[in-house]
């Protein structure tokens, strides 16, 4: 029997784990498989063709939001060109309803839940025509009618497979892990609220597993279980992450309430970049967090909210969710303020999906949710925000996605937003500018820093406070030379001299790499030490390459 399990993954940097494990757990029996990963992006007919041109006898889809219409597509044509080619899906967006996903598309079985044991039992029974009565967690289809087997028992996290090949190229890819399973907490918008089974992954087949992964390229290991810092070996699987010879990234999902004194010492000692969190705040409302059964409030675990941001060796990344029960614009934008306030690293804002199974779903109609029929789901309006309230969220999300969290422009946005009390407004009437002067149209670099260089003085100038031009001019400035190339500046910003390419020659045989040297009309660096505006000519020395400022008292400029 010939088996291809296809993943359609919303990135290309993206590894799809849950057919990784349906390929390791069925390695002992007699078929053969053939794992396929495609992008969202990529043209229907030859994710198609790529199929079929392997003959196979089963097909197998993981499916999520992002895919599920591509996927439901693919099913009608699989079936017209060859229709003994039976056809499975599994994975979050088809596990609630079964029945009905299976009644509506084109495909044979579908597995709930947890896959990896209902997958071998159903190629064993498959492959030795057996009744597929007996196969836990299955839904399937014979003729007109559909059947819906008991669910299966959850699984012991040590039969859960190490997902990877051995000596996979991962360069250039996210890579995951699990140390769990279940999530402790019960939000009403996520699936993860009816999974109450906590399991956990023991210390040493997690260090084992990390290790394994160290040799595949990866560059960044995501941790997907949902609340990270429930594990009872945490602080031990940190420390060992913290003691590795390793550039790669861990990334893990955790609630602030559950850390200590203990983690925060810990993870004063990470060298920079090796751990980054991504915390949900969704709200600081209390009767919006109550609502969403939420039941830490915002200001109970401010405290340590704050020395998780103090940490800057941590990347620390801080959702919010728009078109919650009871969150008006108003409320909305209270929270914006008191999560800004922070600095995290990344602050996203996110617009509620209501999600087949989850209680939301069942809720919506009491919050007056109206929500789109189409994956993802997405809020339209509630009882307490109309469709152009949400819309203009959507607007200043994305003044904030590129001027904030691209992380380009920070000198920039520390002096535009330093004596700012509400900075929600800021980036509110910087989308609605962006909207109605570009429409939507995609912006180049260039065009970035002058639509901020023009916005922010008509913007400080509207509320009374007088804009120092040059300063603006060297600190955008200085946010360009430190994420672009170093060969010119745009027209727009003004320089203090031209590029003098004697010193840079001679600086460049000094330190042994390629440099860039410019003079700037106000000691940068101080001001973003101090805050304090000293204007004498100074020199910036970066590295081309990698744009980091070399700082080295040897140097004579």
């Amino acid at each position: 029997m010939k088996v291809v399990l296809a993943a359609i993954n919303s990135k290309y940097i993206h590894t799809n784990i849950s057919l990784r494990y349906l390929e390791k757990i069925s390695a002992n029996l007699d078929v053969e498989t053939e794992r396929l990963e495609f992008s969202i992006n990529e043209m229907k007919d030859k994710i198609l063709e790529e199929i079929l041109e392997r003959k196979p006898d089963l097909v197998a889809f993981s499916v999520y939001i992002w895919n599920f219409d591509l996927v439901r597509e693919l099913s009608v044509l699989i079936k017209r060109i060859d229709e003994n080619i039976r056809i499975l899906y599994g994975g979050p967006e088809v596990t609630y309803d079964s029945r009905k996903h299976l009644s509506i598309m084109a495909g044979d079985y579908i597995i709930r839940g947890e896959g990896e044991l209902t997958y071998g039992d159903l190629l064993g029974s498959l492959f030795h025509g057996r009744d597929l009565s007996g196969v836990k967690g299955l839904t399937y289809r014979e003729g007109a009618e559909i059947f819906l087997n008991p669910d299966r028992e959850k699984m012991d996290m040590r039969q859960v497979p190490y997902p990877y090949d051995e000596g996979e190229d991962l360069t250039g890819k996210l890579s995951y892990i699990e140390a769990s399973r279940g999530c402790p907490y019960q939000c009403s918008y996520c699936l993860s609220s009816s999974e109450r089974d906590l399991r956990f992954l023991p210390y040493a087949d997690v260090e084992e597993r990390v290790e394994k992964l160290l040799q595949t390229g990866t560059k960044v290991v995501k941790f997907i279980d949902r609340t990270f810092n429930i594990h009872p070996d945490c602080e031990a699987i940190w420390s060992y992450l913290i003691g590795l010879d390793t550039e790669v990234t861990f990334h893990f999902e955790i609630s602030p309430d559950l850390i200590t004194k203990e983690h925060v010492a810990l993870l004063q000692t990470a060298p920079a970049g090796r751990i980054q969190f991504e915390v949900g705040i969704q709200s600081t409302r209390q009767d919006v967090l109550v609502a969403i059964n939420r039941f830490i409030g915002f200001h109970q675990v401010l405290e340590k909210l704050e020395e998780l941001v103090k940490l800057s060796n941590i990347h620390n990344h801080m959702d919010l969710i728009a078109g919650l029960p009871y969150d008006t614009p108003e409320s909305f934008h209270q929270s914006f303020n008191d999560v800004y306030a922070l600095q995290p690293d990344m602050l996203q804002l996110g617009f509620l999906k209501v999600i087949k199974g989850t209680p939301m779903e069942r809720d919506a109609e009491k919050y007056g949710i109206v929500y789109s029929p189409y994956a993802p789901y997405e809020v339209l309006k509630t009882r307490w925000m109309s469709f152009s309230d949400l819309r203009g969220l959507h607007h200043t999300e994305e003044a904030l996605e590129k001027y904030y969290n691209s992380g380009r422009f920070s000198a920039a946005l520390t002096y535009i937003l330093a004596e700012e009390e509400d900075p929600y407004r800021f980036y509110k009437e910087l989308g609605e500018d962006l909207q109605q002067r570009y429409k939507g149209r995609s912006l180049g670099a260039k065009e970035q820093y002058q639509v901020l260089f023009e916005f922010s003085l008509a913007y400080l100038t509207e509320r009374g406070r007088k804009p120092q031009t040059v300063v603006l001019n060297e600190l955008l400035k200085y946010d360009w030379l430190s994420g672009n190339k170093k060969q010119f500046v745009p027209a727009f910003l003004k320089r203090s001299y031209p590029d003098d390419r004697t010193l840079r020659s001679r600086l460049s045989k000094e330190l042994g790499r390629k440099v860039h040297v410019e003079m700037f009309s106000m000691d940068v660096l101080r001001y973003l030490t101090s805050g304090e505006v000293f204007m004498a000519d100074t020199p910036v020395v970066y590295d081309e390459k990698s744009g980091e400022i070399i700082k080295n008292q040897l140097i004579s400029v």
